[in-house]
């Protein structure tokens, strides 16, 4: 397939998916996915695509918000709560949705991970007091889920919030000491681990405009340089998303991306939040915070 028709014809199978009732599924003729739906809300919103699916997608997302704010993964699942700060942006996006924002924005400040003191013999390396935010109820804070419920936070207003500081402070002290990150633990066993592109991308985004450069330069010269290597589409767009949080010019940066759409030539089709992340990054040249900070 001709390279120029790769963004088309991924918006074209973003639409493919969407559902009767509203909202998009992950694969064809899937269920219906918050996760989903509010990425590609946004992709959509990227060239003003389907304004009608958007706002449809938005209203889905509303009709499966729980009364307390928050979005399950799925309704027989409503533990899983790690969707609402996507719901929220999305609705941000799209405008309109100030009640379901609100609702969605008091959940997640009242709601953490599991925290407690740090045990003198813990066999990590990180402060498990610092509270952030978690996969799922009763569990420990990570990085994505943090990182995304402080893009959130931020996108409405919510930056100097004691319960956001909280969680740059989480994300600041799961660092890596050479730099970067990874889903969450820095070391174990005092072995240090090794960083992701993935979460240090989404770790960058988040604490864009919160700390000093200084604070995480070690992490933008690693991923700039990890970059070069990156085809799969989570790492590759999260780590275009979190250079672009800090001004990070990449070259060739739209080659990358549809360089990675034709992969699925070989591997599968990808599924619709991937193809939503990719779309994304291209009309936006990796500038994600652009695209959710409007009107903020």
């Amino acid at each position: 397939m001709d390279k120029d028709r790769l963004i088309d014809k991924s918006i074209e199978t973003i639409v493919s998916r969407s559902l009767k009732g509203g909202g998009f599924a992950q694969r064809q003729d899937g269920k219906f996915r918050p996760d989903a739906t509010a990425w590609s809300a946004l992709a959509l919103s990227t060239g003003n695509i389907r304004g009608d699916l958007v706002e449809n997608a938005c209203i889905r997302l509303a009709s499966s918000q729980f009364t307390d704010g928050r979005i399950p993964v799925a309704e027989d699942i409503e533990n899983a709560y790690w969707p609402t700060p996507l719901a929220l942006l999305a609705w941000k996006r799209t405008g309109g949705f100030e009640k379901e924002i609100e609702r969605a924005a008091k959940f997640l400040l009242k709601t953490s991970g599991l925290h407690f003191p740090m045990e003198k013999n813990s066999p990590n390396g990180h402060d498990t007091a610092i509270r952030g935010w978690s996969w799922i109820e009763k569990a420990h804070s990570w990085i994505e889920p943090t990182s995304m419920a402080i893009l959130a936070l931020k996108a409405i207003g919510n930056a100097g919030h004691d319960r956001v500081q909280e969680a740059v402070r989480m994300i600041l002290d799961r660092k890596l000491p050479a730099g970067g990150w990874n889903y969450g633990n820095t070391t174990v066993f005092n072995r240090e681990l090794s960083p992701a592109p993935e979460h240090t991308g989404q770790a960058l985004c988040a604490l864009s405009g919160l700390v000093q450069h200084s604070e995480i330069a070690k992490s933008i010269d690693y991923l700039s340089k990890e970059i070069s290597i990156l085809q799969t589409p989570l790492s590759l767009c999260w780590g275009l998303f979190g250079l672009g949080a800090w001004s990070v010019k990449i070259r060739g940066s739209r080659e990358r991306i549809l360089n990675s759409l034709s992969l699925q030539q070989r591997y599968g089709p990808y599924d619709t939040s991937l193809l939503s992340k990719l779309v994304i990054a291209y009309n936006m040249e990796g500038n994600l915070l652009g695209l959710i900070m409007k009107n903020s």
